[in-house]
């Protein structure tokens, strides 16, 4: 079941690509069906890298039955995922767009629902035992983070569990000049639009000033186009991500206006991460609402 308007986002066409144009919704990357299917594929990708869906102390419950709230779902890859594997659990995915909603069948222990996680989420008080939000790194400003974890305090149950997952993407391991520049001109973009590029080391804070209790802070060392298949994939989404957002990337440096030439950049980024064992680091919070 889908609720309230389509979208809360105007969208506008940058390079035959559709994009957020609402000012009030910070999200860079584009809001179409190749990127919904990025989406789809990087999910597996994480799921072998992490070993699973999920980190937080909830398998019992999850299969007892409990409700869950999929935070900025996309196309609920993640969502779908749990739904069949914990059928007796009800699944809510949120997102600014049912553009990303998937269509067709889909478990009957799911329903969906638009909304701008950085205002309000559409649920009352102590709704969910357990919340799952991951990549908003391009997604939330500093102002929104602080908003979208207080609204998870809000619609979550005492006890229950919040789960983040955000890379540390400006800061990844042996990298060198090709891969810097690309980090350099988004972090400038980023930084623009009031969006923290460190996200995934002020977790443990933000999450903690918002009222919870944090549980676990895992870092996960991610193979970057090197080590084995999973690196190789990991690669292929990095690259598809920053192809993604090329017309926002070329307003920064305009030489990548001509896209042989950013794909020459790419294909650098690529090699040079073969060659210098280029690492991700990948950080997941895990805490809980207190009790009282």
């Amino acid at each position: 079941m889908v609720k309230a308007e389509d979208t809360v986002s105007e969208l506008q066409i940058l390079g035959g690509r559709k994009y957020h144009a609402n000012s009030k919704i910070a999200y860079l990357m584009p809001e179409d069906a190749d990127e919904a299917d990025r989406l789809k594929k990087q999910h597996i990708v994480l799921t072998y890298n992490l070993q699973g869906n999920f980190k937080a102390p909830l398998r019992e419950a999850l299969e007892e039955g409990i409700a869950v709230l999929d935070s900025g779902c996309g196309p609920a890859a993640w969502t779908f995922d749990m739904a069949k594997e914990f059928p007796n659990s009800k699944f809510y995915g949120v997102d600014i767009t049912t553009q990303a909603f998937p269509e067709g069948a889909k478990p009957d222990n799911c329903e969906f629902q638009v909304a701008n996680i950085a205002e309000h989420i559409p649920y009352p008080d102590n709704t969910f035992d357990y919340i799952h939000q991951r990549l908003l790194v391009m997604g939330l400003t500093h102002e929104s983070w602080d908003n979208t974890l207080k609204e998870m305090f809000r619609v979550l149950k005492p006890g229950g569990y919040i789960e983040l997952h955000e890379p540390n993407l400006m800061r990844m391991r042996n990298t060198g000049p090709f891969i810097e520049q690309l980090h350099n001109t988004i972090s400038g973009m980023l930084k623009s639009r009031q969006i923290p590029s460190n996200i995934a080391l002020q977790l443990d804070d933000r999450v903690s000033n918002a009222g919870f209790d944090v549980e676990r802070i895992i870092m996960t060392p991610m193979a970057v186009n090197h080590k084995n298949k999973a690196g190789e994939l990991l690669w292929e989404d990095y690259r598809h991500a920053y192809v993604n957002i090329r017309p926002l990337m070329s307003m920064q440096n305009p030489d990548w206006e001509s896209v042989e030439a950013y794909e020459l950049h790419m294909n650098a980024c690529g090699e040079e991460a073969k060659e210098n064992k280029t690492f991700l680091d990948w950080h997941t919070c895990v805490a809980q609402k207190p009790l009282e």
